[in-house]
């Protein structure tokens, strides 16, 4: 090994930071923005080609720079058996090739019976150029960085991860207020145009059309959202419900009342809660996403009650007369007046 050394890099591998950087650009979209480098360097990793001669066959191995064995699918990849000569070596490489020689040497030495070791051995420094940095994407006065790291030759595009939804994506677009996204998760407001997150939009049940969510409100007959500017008002529980679940002025619930016994767990919390409901008899109920809506009746008179189902406050108290339609709402200062018959 006191021959003059010569130091070798392989063929293929990229030589310059913009070769990189072209490679790592052209896998990404950015919707009404741009890709660039905020930060790259590429440094020079040593890996040691050992070969030898030994009864007539060739034996070869390579180490990486903490002297381990180079897999054989890895020097394939970073080119290390299809090199060329440099002028000269990177800066304070004599250290680090001396000691590799050293762990080359012992291997050799575990590798053939003692006494008989092989004719000829040479070891060759390879350097392979490692690439690191940043990918700045920036759109409008927003950006994100998205960091990379890699052997040049071999470095790939890293996907961006969207942070508001953890989708991988090589696709990016901003948001209205300015979040840079995955944009296959970016949907526009029918209503308003807004680009938003497609999370934060919702289908109106009513129209059918992809809205910001906020516009919406649940339907409590239907559980399903919808615009609250489609919202009606049902003539006898005067709860704001979808006009799909109307009928005759009348909410699916009101229409569905179903006679129910005092042993019924609901109206026992009800009665335990409100004790004048108790001259009450004739119960029914129905129930929507966040009420009780009951009916009872009293001699010639009838009660309607809607209340909270977590709470059982009284949300409304309104009475009629038995055989008659329509309802009269209480007032609330009325409500124990009416509660007691």
């Amino acid at each position: 090994m006191g021959r003059r050394v010569v130091h070798r890099a392989p063929a293929s591998q990229p030589a310059q930071i913009h070769e990189v950087a072209d490679r790592l650009f052209s896998a990404y979209t950015v919707d009404e923005g741009n890709v660039h480098l905020a930060g790259c360097a590429m440094e020079d990793r040593l890996f040691l080609r050992v070969t030898c001669q030994h009864a007539g066959r060739s034996v070869e191995f390579f180490l990486d720079g903490q002297a381990n064995p180079v897999d054989p699918g890895i020097v394939a990849s970073l080119g290390l058996g299809e090199t060329i000569e440099l002028k000269g070596p990177p800066e304070r490489a004599d250290a680090q090739i001396e000691q590799l020689s050293q762990s080359a040497a012992r291997r050799m030495a575990q590798h053939f019976p003692e006494g008989n070791p092989p004719e000829q051995i040479d070891a060759t420094p390879v350097w392979a150029k490692y690439a690191e940095g940043k990918l700045r994407f920036t759109i409008g006065e927003e950006s994100v960085d998205l960091p990379f790291a890699g052997w040049a030759r071999v470095l790939e595009a890293p996907p961006f991860v969207c942070p508001a939804t953890g989708v991988k994506t090589f696709h990016l677009a901003a948001t209205d207020d300015g979040r840079i996204v995955a944009a296959e998760r970016v949907g526009r407001c029918d209503e308003t145009g807004r680009r938003v997150l497609d999370e934060e939009l919702a289908t109106c049940a009513v129209t059918g059309r992809r809205v910001l969510a906020e516009l919406t409100a649940t339907c409590p007959v239907s559980r399903k959202p919808a615009l609250r500017t489609q919202m009606v008002r049902c003539e006898m529980c005067q709860q704001q419900v979808a006009p799909n679940v109307l009928q005759q002025g009348q909410c699916a619930a009101c229409r569905t009342l179903a006679p129910v016994g005092k042993s019924d767990p609901r109206l026992c919390r009800l009665l335990d809660e409100h004790p004048p409901l108790e001259r009450w008899g004739h119960w029914r109920m129905a129930e929507t996403a966040d009420s009780y809506v009951l009916t009872a009746g009293r001699w010639l008179r009838k009660l309607l009650v809607v209340v909270d189902k977590d709470t059982l406050r009284r949300k409304l108290l309104a009475t009629g007369t038995r055989g008659l339609p329509g309802w009269k709402v209480a007032d609330p200062s009325e409500h124990e007046q009416v509660l007691g018959g």
